[in-house]
């Protein structure tokens, strides 16, 4: 059972939605977080761990027009210099996008493992579940961090490849203006693959998927490294990038509609056929 299933599951029990955060009279929470043994790779530090957490935890809110309020986090840690590495990284993205840190809880472990948990306020409560008739919108910006999944550890690195780099070390959320939120019918960020929005959003309606929403550079990039421009865009995560479903007439500037929800049963096609990427998950 992987991880998005074992999750609905435990929501179901608790008779909560399934959405990328949770609504409590008129406030939007959310936690996010990872252990080192799955999420640092050899180019990060911990200060870039703690940046992560807390990007990850502000894209959920963020895609839902929520303005973050405060944040708090837990760290574990197996020494004293770890920890204070994780905390100066958190408070120097909470500085960077401006969100009050609060603190926390700290412990000791055999790894570092952070959580970082946020609540903000929010105008309209959007979940999961787009209108058929409507586009998926995104900044066309993905697969930078799917080359950089591929090819980190090569001696040479190309610029494509190093923007992805940079991209997982620590997530800017630098985002287009969005679309109203009365035009939107669902959003996720991609912080687990275009492919798991694409899966995710396909609940009771059919998506087609028209168009790669990458840019050039990154579709030649992954044909040079001999891998199909298909797994790097959409199966990759990590972007951070929001994935707006819309009314047609509402895309705005730097935003591209790069698929089309209609009328079906849950499932997700890419040039007649059933897309096989699911994007990101635990326990898979």
């Amino acid at each position: 059972m992987d991880e998005k299933v074992l999750l609905r599951l435990f929501l179901k029990e608790l008779g909560e939605e399934d959405n990328d955060v949770s609504y409590v009279d008129g406030l939007a929470v959310k936690i996010d977080g990872f252990a080192e043994s799955w999420a640092k790779l050899p180019f990060h530090t911990y200060a870039d761990l703690g940046w992560r957490a807390v990007a990850a935890t502000l894209s959920d809110l963020f895609v839902k027009f929520a303005v973050p309020k405060a944040l708090l986090s837990s760290i574990t840690a197996p020494d004293a210099q770890k920890a204070r590495e994780v905390f100066d990284g958190i408070r120097e993205a909470a500085a960077h996008f401006g969100v009050r840190y609060l603190g926390g809880d700290l412990n000791q472990g055999r790894e570092v493992v952070v959580d970082v948990a946020a609540i903000g306020a929010v105008p309209v409560k959007i979940g999961r579940r787009p209108r058929a008739g409507h586009v998926l919108i995104a900044p066309p910006l993905f697969g930078y961090t799917g080359l950089a999944f591929v090819a980190s550890r090569e001696g040479e690195r190309s610029p494509v490849v190093a923007k992805g780099i940079a991209w997982l070390k620590r997530p800017m959320l630098d985002w287009p203006k969005p679309p109203p939120p009365d035009c939107v019918s669902a959003s996720m960020d991609s912080s687990d693959g275009v492919a798991d929005v694409l899966w995710t959003m396909a609940r009771g309606v059919d998506i087609i998927l028209e168009k790669l929403p990458a840019p050039e550079e990154v579709i030649s990039e992954a044909l040079n490294l001999g891998v199909e421009p298909e797994e790097v865009v959409l199966n990759a995560g990590e972007e951070y990038l929001p994935i707006f479903a819309v009314d047609p007439r509402c895309v705005p500037e730097g935003y591209v509609a790069f698929a089309k929800v209609v009328e079906g049963e849950g499932k997700v096609y890419y040039k007649g056929e059933e897309l096989k990427y699911r994007g990101w998950a635990y326990f898979r």
